[in-house]
C-alpha cells in the first residue's frame, strides 16, 4: 500500500509541484523536500525555480549562499550586512527590509543597481536622518525599478529636496507609497521627476496653509490612484480643494483621510461639488472622519443637506456611508460599493452601523447616546454587533432605538446574564416586536445554544433569511427541526465538511421527515444554502 502511494507521488509532474512551491517559503521547501530523494534534489536546484524567501540568519543562510540565482522575492527581516545583496541575484524582483542602519542606507541602495530584475523595493526603518534628496538620487539610479515604499518611525532629516538634471534623473516609478512625515512641496518636486506615476499614498502629509502657494508641475498625466492621510491639526478644506482642483483631472481612485476633528471635511455638498469639478472620472472614493460623540451635534451644519451621503449623487456612484461607534469616537466612512451578506437590493437604504464597543453602565445597561447622535446624522438600516456573548436584553435595548433596522450580524448571544434578568421594559420590547421589527435578514457568527433559535425566532417574527456560521454542538437536522416560522425560508449553514454525499443524506432525511416543503439544497463551497416554499 506505501508503494502504491508513493508511486502516485513520484508520477507528479514538475510542474504540479512548481505550483505547489508557490505557496511555500523558500526555506520550507528546502526543510521538506530536499532530503527526499535524488528527484527533489535536483527539482528544488533547478533553474526553473523560483523561490520567496524570509531571510533569518539561522535557518536561511545557507539558501541565500548556494541558490541566489532562484530567488525572486526576499524579506529581510533582521539585522543584515549590506554585502549580503550582489550581482547574484540575477531573477530577484522584489526586496523588502525591515531593519537597516541609516548611515548604511544610501550604501545599500546604491548596490542595487547591481540587480538587472528589481522591480519592488520596500523599506521599513526606525529611524532616519538623511535628507530627502540624498534618498531619491540613489531610487532614481535604480532604473528598472516601479514600486517603491518607504516607512520611516522618527524622521529627523532635511525636508528640502535639490533639484536635480531632469535630463538624467527622470524616474520609471509608476507606484510610489511615503510612509513618513512629509511635505507637500517638497514631494511635488519629487513627483515632478516620475513621469510614469499613477499611484501615489501620502501616509503621513504634513499639509500647512501656505502649500497653497505650492506649483503643481503639469508632468503629472498619468496620476490615477491618489491616498491621502494629514498629519497636521490646521489644515483648512480649501488646501485639499486647491491640491485637487490641480492634479485631480485623471484621478480613478482617491483616499482622503483627515488628521483632526473637523466637521467640514465631513460636508456631503463640498465634496460633491469638488468631485463634479475637477475629478469628473473618479469611480472610487474614500472618506473616513473620526469624531468624538460629544462633539458631533455641536458641531454639525445647521443646514442637513450639506452632510446628506444618501442623496442621488452618493447612490448613483455606489458611495454607501458605513458608521463605526467605538468607545467615545464614532468612525464615518464613504466607501465604494461591495456586495454584503444582506444583499440589499434597495441602494438608498444600505447605511450601516459597527457596533465595536458598547457603552452601559455598571448595571449592564445601554446607554443609547451613541446611537442618538448617529441617528441624528443619518437613518441606519444594517446593524452589526461584535460583541461576543450579547445579553439579549442589550440586544433588545440596541435594536428598539433602530426602528429601520433590516438586518442584524451578531457574533454570539447570551441568554442569561449573571447580572441580572430580563427587565420589564425589555420584557415589554419582545411582546410588541411585532408591531416594530423590520428586521428580515440575521447573521449569527457562532450558535452556542440551540435555545438560541427560539429567540430569534422570537426577536425577528418577520425573518426570511437566517444564516449560522459555527453550530458547535448543534446539527443542521436539530435546528431544522426546531424551526416554526411563518415567514422564514431561506437558511444558510457554513459546514467545512460539506461534501455531495452530505447534501444526498440531508434531502434524504428532509424528504422522510417532511421537515421543509418545496425546497432546494445548494452547496456554494462551505456553504449550504436552504431555500423552500419555492413556487413551482
Amino acid at each position: 500500500m506505501k508503494d502504491n502511494s508513493r508511486s502516485i507521488i513520484e508520477d507528479f509532474s514538475n510542474e504540479l509541484f512548481y505550483e505547489i512551491f508557490n505557496y511555500l517559503d523558500g526555506y520550507q521547501i528546502h526543510h521538506i523536500f530536499s532530503n527526499i530523494n535524488y528527484r527533489f534534489q535536483q527539482l528544488i536546484n533547478s533553474s526553473s525555480l523560483r523561490l520567496k524567501l524570509k531571510y533569518c540568519s539561522n535557518n536561511s543562510n545557507e539558501i541565500l549562499r548556494f541558490n541566489k540565482e532562484q530567488i525572486y522575492s526576499l524579506s529581510l527581516n533582521e539585522s543584515f550586512s549590506i554585502d549580503l545583496i550582489d550581482s547574484l541575484f540575477i531573477y530577484l524582483e522584489s526586496l523588502r527590509i525591515t531593519s537597516i542602519n541609516s548611515n548604511e542606507l544610501l550604501l545599500f541602495i546604491s548596490n542595487l543597481q547591481s540587480l538587472p530584475c528589481l522591480k519592488s523595493l520596500t523599506i521599513k526603518m526606525s529611524q532616519c536622518n538623511i535628507g530627502y534628496s540624498q534618498i531619491y538620487y540613489e531610487i532614481f539610479s535604480l532604473k528598472m525599478l516601479k514600486y517603491f515604499k518607504l516607512s520611516i518611525d522618527d524622521y529627523s532629516g532635511s525636508f528640502e529636496f535639490s533639484s536635480f538634471n531632469p535630463n538624467k534623473q527622470m524616474s520609471h516609478l509608476e507606484y510610489l507609497i511615503i510612509d513618513y512625515q512629509c511635505f507637500l512641496p517638497a514631494i511635488t518636486k519629487i513627483l515632478s521627476y516620475m513621469p510614469s506615476i499613477h499611484y501615489v499614498s501620502l501616509m503621513k502629509l504634513f499639509y500647512y496653509d501656505s502649500s497653497l502657494e505650492t506649483n503643481y508641475p503639469s508632468i503629472w498625466p498619468n496620476l490615477t490612484h491618489l491616498s491621502i492621510c494629514l498629519t497636521t491639526w490646521n489644515t483648512m478644506f480649501e488646501c485639499i480643494e486647491v491640491l485637487i482642483s490641480k492634479i485631480g483631472s485623471k484621478l480613478k481612485v482617491f483616499s482622503f483621510k483627515p488628521y483632526h476633528e473637523c466637521i467640514e471635511y465631513f460636508n456631503a455638498s463640498r465634496w460633491e461639488n469638488l468631485i463634479l469639478k475637477f475629478m469628473p472620472q473618479l469611480d472610487k472614493f474614500y472618506l473616513k472622519y473620526t469624531e468624538d460623540v460629544d462633539r458631533i451635534l455641536r458641531d454639525r451644519d445647521n443646514d442637513e443637506e450639506t452632510n446628506d451621503f444618501t442623496r442621488s449623487f452618493w447612490i448613483e456612484r455606489k458611495w454607501f456611508l458605513e458608521i463605526e461607534i467605538n468607545n467615545q469616537n464614532i468612525l464615518f466612512s464613504i466607501l465604494p460599493y461591495k456586495k454584503q451578506w444582506f444583499h440589499e437590493e434597495n441602494l438608498f437604504k444600505l447605511n450601516q452601523l459597527v457596533i465595536l464597543r458598547i457603552n452601559i453602565n455598571k448595571y449592564n445597561y445601554f446607554i443609547q447616546d451613541d446611537i442618538n447622535r448617529v441617528l441624528n446624522f443619518t437613518q441606519i438600516y444594517h446593524l452589526e454587533i461584535t460583541k461576543e456573548n450579547l445579553f439579549i436584553g442589550l440586544l433588545l435595548q440596541i435594536t428598539n432605538c433602530l426602528f429601520e433596522l433590516r438586518s442584524l450580524k451578531i457574533h454570539s448571544l447570551l441568554l442569561e446574564d449573571g447580572l441580572r434578568d430580563l427587565n420589564l421594559k425589555e420584557i415589554s420590547i419582545l411582546y410588541s416586536i411585532h408591531l416594530t421589527s423590520q428586521i428580515k435578514k440575521i447573521y449569527l457568527r457562532n450558535l452556542t445554544n440551540i435555545k438560541q433559535i427560539d429567540f430569534l425566532m422570537k426577536f425577528s417574527p418577520y425573518l426570511s433569511f437566517f444564516k449560522i456560521d459555527y453550530l458547535h454542538n448543534s446539527d443542521i437536522l436539530s435546528i431544522l427541526r426546531q424551526i416554526n416560522h411563518t415567514y422564514l425560508n431561506s437558511l444558510c449553514f457554513h459546514v467545512p465538511t460539506a461534501d455531495d454525499k452530505m447534501i444526498n443524506n440531508l434531502n434524504k432525511i428532509i424528504s422522510h421527515e417532511k421537515l421543509l416543503v418545496n425546497y432546494k439544497i445548494i452547496r456554494q463551497n462551505e456553504n449550504i444554502f436552504f431555500n423552500w416554499n419555492l413556487l413551482e
